[in-house]
């Protein structure tokens, strides 16, 4: 067993559990699924409460050894095995080490190559997603060396996507509060290294096109590019009910009930205008409340935002998505992006101030509803294709 590098941001390496004090549990709203061996333990369990339990709960898929079985939910759609404090009894009366793979991991997961494990904490969990925003240092990486067998049925690590994924991440953490000069320099910078041939000095090339990005964003070229594109109102106002029209056929899923709360009040900003026939005076509405209630606030905190687009182009390995190009990848990121910000800055806009709370429950239930589902990515491209312009690059118009 060989030596492999392990690569966490600082939120991972710190996170705990903390049980019953979550405001979501985990237990609730998902399928369950149950290898074999858990399966067995759970029917075969000395503990009669956790037997009986299993009996009446468990139905038996035998679609493969991981998945043997999966948890029926109750009336309120919890597990079973949570009790009234909101506590899993088998980790109560069997130990951490009875549970199941799915309920032992959760919400930590990793992306495994030959060399190198990418560990990462899904942000469906709440406590994740305050511990994201909490500190400055959050997606600081430590690397330790340790042995793991995973690596052996790895996929080969491509150096290139990673130095890519990593410049990626530095642009972004370069643009401190202003995200939408992240996602422009993003675009700018893709843009030439899609138009890279094969040849030997691609890196160089890459490193070349990366500088110049830095310096567009420090000497305000990016900042001046962004104050010359004029909104596409119709485009933004059709991709909000599109995406939002894709959210509510989940209305089952865990997070919906928070996420739905949010919703609502961008769909009230929205009807406002489409009483009055006038699209465009919501958009201008969302807008100025994003730059003039949200931004001062995010002003103070300039990580949280930031950390968070961090997260998603680590977390997705961005933008080397085998199934879509570059610049299609951060159009999706950019629309999930203009989504977010729009529900954030409807809620500041009817409820009349910023509060860390609403930002991490928009998130984590956005999380909860579209990133376990492997059917979102397609979707919500689907939703894109609907009402983009021209190319990729109308991404640009969701930044004014």
């Amino acid at each position: 067993m060989k030596n492999i590098t392990v690569v966490e941001p600082l939120f991972v390496s710190a996170f705990k559990c903390i049980g019953s004090a979550c405001r979501d549990h985990c237990c609730k709203g998902w399928d369950i699924t149950l290898d074999k061996s858990t399966v067995n333990r759970y029917l075969k369990s000395s503990r009669i409460e956790i037997k009986t339990l299993a009996a009446e709960n468990i139905i038996t898929t035998r679609k493969s050894h991981a998945s043997w079985g999966v948890m029926k939910l109750n009336a309120a759609g919890n597990c079973a095995f949570m009790d009234e404090n909101r506590l899993c009894k088998v980790h109560a009366t069997l130990g951490e080490s009875a549970l199941s793979p799915t309920c032992a991991t959760y919400p930590r997961a990793a992306n495994t190559f030959k060399s190198e494990q990418q560990r990462t904490l899904a942000l469906s969990c709440p406590e994740a997603t305050r511990q994201l925003f909490a500190s400055p240092d959050a997606m600081l990486f430590g690397e330790t060396l340790r042995r793991l067998p995973e690596g052996f049925k790895a996929k080969d690590l491509d150096h290139e996507k990673k130095l890519l994924n990593l410049m990626c991440l530095n642009i972004v953490k370069f643009s401190g509060v202003q995200l939408d000069e992240a996602l422009y320099a993003l675009a700018s910078f893709l843009l030439g290294v899609e138009k890279l041939n094969a040849s030997e000095d691609r890196v160089a090339q890459m490193e070349h096109y990366f500088s110049q990005t830095l310096a567009g964003l420090e000497q305000g070229e990016i900042r001046q590019q962004i104050a010359q594109l004029k909104p596409d109102y119709n485009l933004q106002w059709s991709l909000l009910l599109r995406l939002q029209s894709y959210l509510g056929v989940m209305a089952d899923k865990r997070g919906w009930p928070t996420l739905n709360h949010y919703v609502n009040k961008l769909i009230y900003i929205q009807a406002e205008g489409a009483q009055s026939d006038d699209i465009h005076q919501s958009m201008i509405r969302l807008d100025h409340a994003w730059q003039h209630k949200v931004m001062p606030w995010l002003a103070e905190r300039p990580w949280i935002m930031n950390n968070y687009v961090q997260y998603r182009i680590y977390d997705d390995f961005f933008p080397n998505d085998e199934g879509r190009s570059h610049l299609l990848s951060l159009y999706l990121l950019t629309a999930e992006w203009f989504l977010l910000k729009s529900l954030i800055a409807a809620n500041v806009e009817l409820v009349g101030e910023m509060n860390e709370d609403d930002m991490i429950n928009i998130i984590y239930s956005y999380h909860s509803i579209t990133k376990h589902n492997p059917q979102s990515a397609a979707a919500f491209i689907a939703e894109i294709n609907k009402t983009k312009v021209n190319d990729d690059l109308s991404l640009l118009l969701l930044l004014k």
